[in-house]
């Protein structure tokens, strides 16, 4: 029986070989009809036809280039050129009184629409140029709304939102009817730049990050739709830009509240920004989310310590930092009970809280206080990470060791005594070599995944 299943299972080898075998003839036949072929067109083509390839190689990337700055780099230019133009039109008459305020509006107004009608009547044959001219139109909306309400008071405040909100609609819609970034970019990102080109002595803070709180409304909504990175790294870095320069340069503690809630919407605003588009479609964060996710937690952190700086209380700093560190705890937990699939957003919160309760160590204590919290702190992270065998804690907790280390050499060795300088640097030794000793014993189950 055996001799006989043998000897089927050859003749089935010997078949697969005469399979292949065949294959390969088949595949070399076919290469040398492909190079007959070749040759005969080779042969019936007129003369100089292959330099002319070459040429038509060489000419197409060039026109590449070309196309690029023709048809898209001195679109956006032009128009931005021409925005700047009108913004220092608008600021020019501001400043020399030439025109009435309602004229000045009604000028602007009458520029933004000749722009949309040429844009509208182009569409058909040019619609990339057009886009662009959709754009400035949208955007010299914005900024006439922004300052007929902001400089002149000439509408309320319910209007002039309320037709910001309307402009900020019809510009999404038609950047997703048309899907064209770029409308969204020069309609809606541009919009920012518009306050500070025409300037503004109003001080009505309040009125600006509402204005942007608006554009970056719909710039979340498109987030939803479309995954288009650019729009939202541009409306993300402009929008803290402002928010940050706001707070360095002309903050006081009687705007306060300000400062505070639209620190507190913009975090929330980018958050989901950031992590909606991803979560709808049940896909997962890249590491380029994860760095938008640590910028921003930086962001507002710096946010709510530059709303305490002329604030003197011993301990203002550390309280906002352990106040960050507890949010972010939140969202940490909220997410892991809420959004099963991102777990890994759930522990990423969780570091950045850790991370900001290492900050929080020497603001609140002193001395060799620090190195002890910091020693605790490791201890608990190598802990953790051992128990669960996540590599992330133990990482961070010999890194806070040799931090704490470094500490000692250099800073704390001036100011301890004998005494203090045995008990830490003996401590520090000890639960090293513990830690040593414990990665040596249990390396197989630590380094098991790696393996």
């Amino acid at each position: 029986m055996t001799e006989q299943f043998d000897a089927e299972l050859q003749e089935l080898l010997n078949k697969i070989r005469q399979l292949e075998q065949q294959q390969q003839q088949n595949q070399q036949q076919l290469e040398l009809l492909k190079n007959e072929v070749r040759i005969y067109l080779r042969s019936t083509q007129p003369a100089g036809h292959a330099a002319l390839q070459d040429s038509d190689a060489k000419t197409k990337k060039n026109f590449g280039i070309e196309q690029f700055i023709g048809l898209k780099l001195l679109n956006f230019i032009g128009v931005i050129v021409l925005l700047i133009g009108i913004a220092i039109g608008v600021k020019l008459a501001i400043d020399t009184n030439l025109i009435s305020p309602l004229l000045r509006i009604t000028l602007a107004y009458i520029s933004g629409s000749t722009l949309l009608a040429v844009s509208i009547f182009l569409h058909r044959k040019y619609q990339a140029f057009s886009a662009v001219l959709f754009s400035g139109a949208m955007a010299t909306f914005y900024f006439t709304t922004y300052g007929a309400y902001d400089f002149y008071t000439l509408i309320s405040r319910p209007f002039a939102f309320s037709l910001m909100v309307a402009f900020t609609i019809f510009t999404v819609w038609v950047s997703l009817r048309e899907t064209r970034q770029e409308i969204a970019i020069l309609g809606l990102v541009g919009a920012y730049g518009i306050p500070f080109l025409v300037g503004s002595n109003s001080g009505n803070i309040a009125a600006l990050f509402s204005y942007i709180f608006i554009i970056n409304s719909g710039i979340l909504f498109i987030s939803f739709r479309k995954e288009w990175d650019w729009l939202k790294i541009l409306s993300f870095s402009f929008s803290w830009i402002i928010l940050l320069s706001w707070l360095v340069i002309k903050y006081d503690f009687s705007r306060y509240s300000t400062g505070i809630l639209f620190s507190i919407l913009f975090f929330l605003q980018f958050t989901i920004t950031i992590c909606g588009f991803h979560i709808l479609r049940k896909r997962v964060l890249n590491a380029a989310d994860y760095v938008f996710i640590a910028v921003l937690s930086f962001f507002v952190y710096m946010a709510l310590l530059l709303l305490y700086k002329n604030n003197h209380e011993e301990g203002v700093f550390a309280g906002v930092t352990l106040a960050t560190a507890a949010v972010h705890i939140i969202l940490a937990i909220a997410v892991y009970f809420l959004l099963h699939a991102y777990r890994l957003l759930s522990y990423f919160y969780v570091y950045i809280a850790i991370f900001l309760l290492i900050l929080y160590v020497p603001l609140r204590f002193e001395g060799i206080t620090i190195s002890f919290s910091w020693i605790a702190m490791a201890v608990a992270l190598f802990i953790t990470g051992f128990w669960l065998n996540t590599r992330t804690p133990r990482f961070i907790s010999i890194g806070l060791f040799a931090v704490t280390l470094i500490k000692l050499v250099i800073v704390d060795s001036m100011n301890f005594t004998t005494v203090e300088k045995i008990i830490t640097y003996s401590s520090i030794g000890i639960l090293l070599l513990i830690i040593s000793f414990l990665y040596q014993k249990y390396r197989q189950l630590l380094f098991r995944k790696d393996e």
